[in-house]
């Protein structure tokens, strides 16, 4: 019983793995194929062989055998393992069972031998053939003159085999023997001499002569014969050629005589001719790469930095011609016994051909770009030492690095004297910096005065692992010729530290705790140590100098107060006298002298402010004087006035000219905002003027649409200031404070005042929604000049009236009271009459329609504009406007504000949450 539980549950498992059903879901289906499986196993009788457990037995029985120095069992056992495991058949692990059930102790009874009986017996093929058989059936073969050996000389070709010519051969013998090194080894340069006076001395000569042995001419046929040379010939030959000298061995070929090719007309008696070849052309191809590299280091230079490659391949060339003198020597005059060998020779020069093959391969690729730079080979040299060492050629990466730092030593001259002096080589036209022709004013030096060169491509006239330090060295460049400009150059060379790196192989790679490191990352750390000890002093003392001397944290404050505003107090008192003119029709107010009489009383008395800096610009209107009642009624009529703080030539390195440009822009809008609000507040409710001239339902729409405008402005002006403005200003100069160099204040400084610029919605994605906030600045004057209107001509209707009243009892006979001497209002008249609007950016008149203040118009104009729009009518138009306005302001900054993950659209998702906030608890009032 236990039994078929343990089979159930396990029929129970395999069922749910292989058929994906369970008795929870599908319980009908998972019982079908459960009482299957059970039914095949419970009256299965006869089970499968384990064939794991087969190949296991069989695996170790293999080892066995080996383990006991068995090995023709083992391999005779895998061998016939193998021939059953690819039989077609599915009973092979059967079968294997079997042999190993049968078989009965394998390590002592089996036998190797008898495996031969297992072998088929050959049939005879009869007697074997023998060869006095062959003599006995052809007499012919009794001929001694058949087996002598035959010339095929005539016949050959230069590449066959060389033991036809037996006696040449032996010749070749007698000749190794005179040249042996035993005979030889107590000889003298002065027994090489030769009496030319002896013909038989000249014949041996000439005789020994290999290379001027003409070919053999026959009477029928002209053939080629190959000439034995001994080894100590070859290793004279390889060494001349490798040495530039012409040879016998070698031939020269192409257009400048670079390439060398082996001549076949030579072998050694002791090797194949395929060895003997491929061994001469292996050589071959370095001696063409030694030929090449010599003559393009023997081609004129005139530029310095191509002339300190050829000086580092001569001098290596030199020294591997040294190297070979030496090798010359000591098979000419040995000291010792010493073996003759090319392989010896070969491997005693493979490194260096190695080495300097690699060098011509540089070459060769400096060529094969027509128009390549002349520091080019700079970026090949340096990527092929980064190459080397990943493929720990350790060799060939202490060599091309050494060449590599040779080199760039010469490309440091325009460097160093650029950083130390701030000069720039007039003729130098590899160097990435150059000048700008013509005079530039003091200020725009650092920004005009010397560029980077680049290719038509945009990129960097540089090599191309030094771009990312081109910024640093340009930088520390423009600070010196600044200091010399400021007559501080000799205080930064006196505090400047004599210490500077020293750009060689063995400093930077061999010494160190990263010796490991890829070779890109030592030179980057090396170099940019090199760079900071220029760099260092000339970026601090300049940084000094313009906060110390110069004021650079006056300058950003006094921008801050004339700009921004920042003092409230001061502020209002330059634009408060100016609304006042503009309400009054002042044509005075925008008088350039006069509004920098009043800039520099206003904002002159501010510890940080220099008066004398201080004048304004202002923009010509493109209208008349006479036409500023049209004009006065937007807020974009404020755009034309322009304040302007004369900086430093220093300072204006950090603060730009475009930059103070983006300061006008904000200060413009609060400027606008300023209107509004002033317009809004010049009415104090201590009485309700409105109570005797007005309804109760035009009141409560007045007051409702005013107080919605003063909010509007009030919360506008508030997000600008003290969510935009104050904290990017605070960042910003703690973050000039710490930047390393001027370069880093500049970037600080411009990405500030952007980012502040797109904050300030005065961006172009927002454009729309800026124009649609100064449509609703421009209602707070429409809404107060209504109001003026309408006070006016009720009070006039009131002044008829009580005229009337007069003529009337002065008809009836009774006393009329006496008129009180009352002076006209300053108010305004209501009406609605065609408008025009200003445009700031192109100064033109545009068809839309704006409202006009009618103070100055005559009475009949006046009486013709009562019969337009109601005061109610337009009182609820423009809370109809508002609503609209604001609603798609704060429906447009909160749609950018989600769709962008920048600062600045977080900052318009705040301003977009508080419109909406506020325009559910500021609602006017319908009616």
């Amino acid at each position: 019983m236990a039994h078929l539980a343990r089979l159930g549950a396990l029929t129970d498992e395999l069922v749910t793995l292989l058929t994906g059903t369970s008795t929870k879901t599908e319980r009908a289906k998972f019982n079908t194929h459960r009482e299957s499986a059970l039914r095949a196993l419970r009256y299965s009788n006869y089970s499968r062989t384990n064939q794991f457990d087969v190949t296991a037995r069989l695996e170790g029985l293999e080892e066995k055998f080996r383990i006991y120095n068995e090995d023709p069992l083992a391999d005779a056992l895998g061998e016939r393992v193998e021939k059953v495991s690819k039989l077609q058949t599915k009973w092979a692990p059967e079968i294997l069972h079997l042999f190993l059930e049968l078989s009965d102790r394998p390590l002592v009874n089996s036998k190797a031998e008898e495996l031969d009986f297992l072998k088929e017996t050959e049939t005879d093929t009869g007697p074997p053939l023998r060869w006095k058989d062959l003599v006995a059936e052809d007499p012919l073969l009794r001929d001694k003159h058949v087996w002598r050996n035959v010339d095929f000389g005539a016949e050959s070709s230069d590449e066959d085999d060389y033991d036809e010519t037996q006696s040449e051969l032996s010749e070749t013998t007698e000749t190794t023997t005179q040249l042996s090194l035993e005979e030889n080894s107590g000889r003298r340069p002065e027994d090489n001499l030769i009496d030319f006076s002896n013909p038989k001395a000249l014949s041996e000569l000439r005789e020994a002569q290999f290379w001027l042995k003409d070919p053999k001419v026959g009477e029928e046929k002209l053939y080629t014969v190959k000439k034995s040379i001994t080894e100590l010939q070859v290793i004279r030959e390889i060494l001349f050629m490798l040495s530039g000298y012409p040879t016998s061995l070698f031939e020269v070929k192409g257009p400048e005589e670079t390439n060398i090719t082996p001549s076949k007309s030579y072998f050694l008696k002791h090797a194949s001719a395929e060895a003997f070849y491929g061994q001469l052309q292996c050589l071959a191809d370095y001696g063409s790469a030694l030929k090449y590299l010599e003559t393009w280091a023997n081609r004129p230079q005139t530029i310095p930095l191509l002339q300190a490659f050829q000086n580092s391949i001569t001098h290596r060339s030199s020294d591997f011609k040294g190297h070979m003198s030496k090798i010359q020597s000591r098979y000419i005059h040995p000291e010792t016994d010493i073996v003759v060998s090319l392989l010896q020779v070969q491997d005693e020069l493979e490194l260096e051909l190695r080495l300097l093959s690699k060098l011509s391969t540089i070459t060769r690729l400096v060529d094969a770009e027509p128009y390549a730079h002349a520091f080019r080979y700079l970026e090949i040299l340096y990527d092929e030492t980064c190459t080397s060492q990943m493929a720990d050629d350790e060799q060939a990466y202490e060599l091309i690095g050494t060449i590599f730092f040779e080199c760039f030593q010469v490309y440091l001259r325009p460097i160093r004297l650029w950083m130390e002096e701030g000069e720039l080589g007039t003729t130098d036209k590899i160097f990435f910096l150059s000048r700008s022709s013509g005079d530039l004013d003091r200020a725009s030096i650092w920004q005009s005065r010397f560029k980077l060169r680049q290719t038509q491509n945009g990129i960097l006239h540089a090599p191309s692992f030094l771009r990312t330090a081109a910024g640093k060295i340009f930088t520390t460049g423009k600070s010196v010729v600044v200091l010399k400009q400021l007559n501080k150059f000799q205080s930064m060379r006196s505090s400047e530290s004599s210490y500077e790196p020293v750009l060689q192989f063995s400093t930077v790679c061999e010494t160190g705790p990263l010796q490991l490191a890829p070779f890109s990352e030592l030179f980057d750390v090396a170099f940019s140590l090199w760079i900071q000890s220029k760099h260092h002093a000339a970026s601090t003392t300049l940084r000094k100098i313009l906060f110390d001397s110069y004021g650079l944290r006056t300058s950003l404050e006094a921008l801050s107060n004339v700009y921004f505003m920042a003092d409230g107090a001061h502020g209002a008192s330059f634009t408060n006298p100016l609304f006042d003119k503009l309400d009054t029709l002042d044509t005075s107010w925008s008088d350039r002298f006069t509004l920098t009489e009043l800039l520099q009383s206003s904002f002159g008395v501010l510890p940080s402010v220099n008066k004398d800096r201080l004048s304004t610009t202002v923009l010509p209107l493109g209208l008349k004087n006479q036409d500023i009642s049209q004009y006065r009624r937007t807020v974009k009529v404020l755009s034309i006035i322009r304040l302007n703080y004369h900086l430093s030539w220093p300072i204006q390195i950090i603060l730009t000219v475009d930059t103070l440009s983006s300061y006008q822009r904000i200060f413009t809008f609060l400027f606008q905002i300023r209107r509004s609000a002033h317009i809004l507040a010049r009415q104090r409710l201590l009485v309700d003027r409105l109570y005797s001239t007005s309804r109760s339902n035009e009141r409560s729409l007045y007051y409702s649409l005013r107080t919605q405008l003063q909010w509007f402005v009030q919360s506008l002006y508030y997000y600008l200031t003290f969510l935009v403005i104050e904290p990017a200003s605070s960042k910003m100069r703690q973050a000039i404070e710490d930047a390393i160099d001027i370069d880093t204040m500049i970037e600080v400084h411009s990405t500030y005042i952007k980012s502040t610029c797109e904050k300030a919605l005065l961006g172009i994605k927002l454009e729309l929604i800026h124009k649609t906030i100064l449509k609703i600045l421009d209602l707070a004057i429409r809404l107060e000049d209504s109001q003026a209107a309408n006070t006016l001509a009720s009070k006039e209707a009131r002044d008829q009236q009580q005229e009337q009243m007069d003529l009337s009892m002065a008809s009836l006979g009774l006393p009329t009271p006496r008129k009180a001497e009352t002076t006209k209002p300053q108010a305004r008249p209501y009406t609605k009459t065609p408008r025009r609007s200003f445009d700031d950016s192109s100064n033109s008149e545009q068809d839309s329609e704006v409202d006009v203040d009618l103070s100055i118009l005559s009475t009949s104009m006046l009486e013709h504009a009562r019969q337009d729009l109601s005061y109610l009518e337009d009182l609820r138009s423009m809370e109809a406007d508002f609503n609209r306005l604001v609603r798609f302001v704060a429906t447009g900054l909160r749609g950018v504000g989600r769709a962008g993950a920048v600062e600045e659209a977080r900052s318009w998702d705040v301003l977009g949450e508080i419109l909406e906030s506020g325009l559910g608890q500021v609602g006017g009032i319908s009616y």
